[in-house]
């Protein structure tokens, strides 16, 4: 079961022209096929937003080797092949591919469709998302102008391996004066990104743990922060941060206790406290 997180999110610094704006964030698809989280991504795509987020790892990729071995140090994608962690398949990019064309065939966002890189997302791939509507934010900032007078920054960090996060080199394009609204794949950049004015910063590769204990306590995040900003909404100063558990599985195709997640957020102009977060199962 896939569960859509609707979160209507009240910021102070929301201009009045961004009220209403509505958000579908989603990432680590990992998928190689157009199976039923995938239907339900689209299904909710089609329902409309202004604007597509992927905070990455579309590719699927299979791995044989030891559970731990990844740790938190990950600073560079895995080899393909043999090696301490095991044995790394090459990532599926012509199904990631392909699955794109399908979920984006008939959505139209009039904010436009953004992502960012995941550790288990190629250049290859990355490359072919252009083609496909996407706009790839590659550790920099790009102003997004809207129908209803919106005007925002929306700045994306890399997540190639964490060498390749750049969060100083993203906020050089970032205007002080206009909404900033962040996307990382790793969650632990969100203090970072707070600190160079980032108002809302979305993430995920955790998948919240994705094997966890009841009470959907994780055993694992793979993220340098711990159980810190690890799934779900929190703050860091005068900023939100959402991770997202995602819709994928990595290592062990399986789920307990940390269901996928789609989060579609609806902006508002107003104090922190008047955010409301409702979930919906999907099916």
């Amino acid at each position: 079961m896939v569960e859509l997180t609707d979160i209507s999110l009240y910021l102070p610094r929301l201009p009045e022209s961004m009220e209403g704006v509505c958000v579908v964030h989603a990432g680590d698809l990992h998928s190689s096929s157009y199976g039923r989280r995938e239907k339900i991504l689209h299904r909710v795509m089609k329902q409309g937003c202004d604007l597509l987020v992927f905070s990455g790892d579309f590719c699927h990729q299979v791995r044989i080797g030891n559970l731990f071995a990844e740790g938190s140090d990950q600073r560079t994608p895995l080899p393909v092949g043999l090696s301490r962690h095991g044995y790394v398949f090459e990532p599926h990019i012509d199904e990631a591919v392909a699955l794109c064309k399908t979920l984006l065939s008939d959505v139209t966002c009039r904010l436009g469709v953004y992502a960012v890189q995941g550790n288990h997302d190629p250049h290859a791939f990355m490359e072919k998302l252009g083609g496909l509507g996407v706009t790839v934010l590659d550790n920099q900032t790009s102003q997004v102008s809207g129908s209803n007078g919106e005007h925002f920054n929306l700045c994306g960090v890399s997540g190639y391996g964490r060498d390749a996060s750049d969060v100083p080199g993203a906020a050089l394009g970032i205007d002080p004066n206009l909404f900033t609204l962040a996307v990382s794949h790793y969650p632990e950049m969100a203090p970072s990104l707070a600190a160079v004015g980032a108002d809302v910063i979305l993430s995920g590769h955790t998948h919240g743990g994705q094997i966890c204990l009841p009470g959907r306590r994780a055993i694992l995040t793979h993220s340098r922060t711990g159980g810190r900003h690890a799934v779900g909404l929190n703050r860091v100063g005068d900023s939100y941060v959402y991770t997202t558990r995602g819709l994928g599985m990595s290592l062990l195709p399986i789920r307990t206790f940390c269901p996928p997640e789609i989060v579609r957020y609806t902006l508002h102009r107003g104090d922190f406290g008047k955010t409301v977060t409702s979930v919906s199962k999907l099916t």
